[in-house]
């Protein structure tokens, strides 16, 4: 190949690695190797954890908390900094999330596990935050926001990935094996994620303040901060635990892999789903509704005896809890941006604070105890969720 032609290709090279559809589909495997896999892969893997004298309820949740801290540091951090280098985040971001899932493949002891899942939270945040603000401003550029829904659909994703290998390994593979498989899997989708979105990364905020304007005062947030942090709550203890549950009702491994894998499916259209209609209904009202139709899939596991009502409760939750988190974050937005991470920060803050005490009130409980009360407690955290939303939407207006 002369030098010509060496150009040539390496012109279309990059024209196809910066065009909209190989950005949303780097933007997908961030959110699929950081969330759905170095977050939710625990849940996919716990039940043969357990079954394999690895963990008992009480530390699972103590292991899922810890993880959901790192989670709440990482976006604090993350909101919270200035004249952040996007570029050197999402690239530590991506080498600790796959480097802290392959190491949960070996047995060093539950504190080390404990630290594992807490870095592994905080490249969570790191990926997500990083990632996302450059898929999202680099499509801007193009003017293809349209594409932004593939990049969301990395979360469910990675869910279905995580079920998919969970259920492999069940055969007699191993909960520690599947954790290396996954974390290959991450290595492997890091790889792309950096190729296509370090290079985007390379510019700054191409917004500038107006010398001498004074922004308004946003407006305030109080009620959908405090409704958003029940969300977190209300969300957790199924999204952790639901595979464990479900074993509980059925018995087998496979049905309740499945319905972690119903999750994963059932959230892969939901966040588009639910902002395309709250662009006809209203945010609030959507809001308000996809709050309500997960309290109902949360409950459905505890209250309605047979694995056909658990499975919808899975299809419930999975179809909701991506749209909450996006329709919440849109009704934070100000015009300012620093004041739009601030405040997303705040009430990121409040949901992952939510997220923390829902698997603890599980551990608090002990080693052997259902998940009824949890569960109902849930439930009754996304009703007041609701409440609060309607009190936003009537005082603060937001939307």
């Amino acid at each position: 190949m002369d030098h010509a032609s060496r150009a040539s290709f390496r012109a279309a090279s990059n024209r196809i690695l910066r065009s909209p559809p190989a950005i949303a589909a780097a933007g997908l495997l961030s959110l699929l190797l950081a969330m759905g896999i170095g977050r939710f892969a625990f849940t996919a893997l716990l039940p043969q954890m357990r079954d394999e004298g690895l963990l008992d309820i009480g530390s699972g949740g103590l292991l899922a908390a810890m993880n959901y801290l790192g989670y709440l540091a990482g976006a604090l951090w993350a909101a919270f900094s200035r004249n952040a280098d996007a570029r050197q985040r999402l690239l530590g971001g991506l080498l600790a999330s796959v480097a802290t899932t392959f190491a949960m493949g070996f047995e060093p002891g539950f504190a080390v596990w404990c630290m594992l899942r807490f870095v592994s939270g905080l490249a969570s945040a790191a990926v997500y935050v990083y990632a996302t603000g450059i898929v999202l401003r680099s499509l801007a550029e193009l003017g293809a926001a349209g594409w932004s829904a593939l990049h969301y659909m990395g979360v469910g994703s990675g869910i279905v990935v995580s079920a998919l290998v969970a259920q492999a390994m069940a055969g007699g593979g191993g909960a520690l094996p599947g954790w290396r498989t996954l974390g290959w899997l991450a290595g492997a989708a890091a790889l792309l994620v950096a190729w296509v979105l370090l290079p985007l990364g390379r510019h700054g905020p191409t917004s500038k303040p107006v010398a001498g304007a004074l922004p308004a005062a946003p407006p305030p947030l109080g009620w959908l901060a405090a409704a958003y942090g029940l969300a977190g709550f209300g969300y957790i203890v199924n999204a952790t635990f639901l595979p464990l549950l479900l074993r509980g009702q059925s018995g087998t491994a496979g049905a309740a892999l499945t319905g972690w894998l119903l999750v994963g499916l059932a959230a892969l259209p939901a966040t588009a789903f639910w902002v395309r209609l709250s662009f006809r209904q209203g945010v609030y009202p959507v809001l308000i509704a996809a709050t309500l139709v997960q309290a109902a899939g949360v409950t459905l596991p505890v209250l309605v005896d047979g694995v056909p009502a658990a499975m919808a409760g899975a299809v419930l939750l999975g179809g909701t809890f991506m749209g909450i988190a996006g329709l919440s974050q849109w009704l934070a937005r100000v015009p300012d941006p620093q004041a739009t991470a601030r405040r997303i920060g705040f009430i990121t803050a409040c949901y992952g604070v939510g997220q923390i005490v829902g698997p603890l009130l599980v551990a608090a409980r002990g080693r052997d105890a259902d998940f009824a009360m949890p569960v109902l407690s849930a439930a009754a955290a996304l009703l007041a969720s609701a409440v609060l939303l309607e009190i936003s939407r009537r005082r603060e207006r937001l939307g």
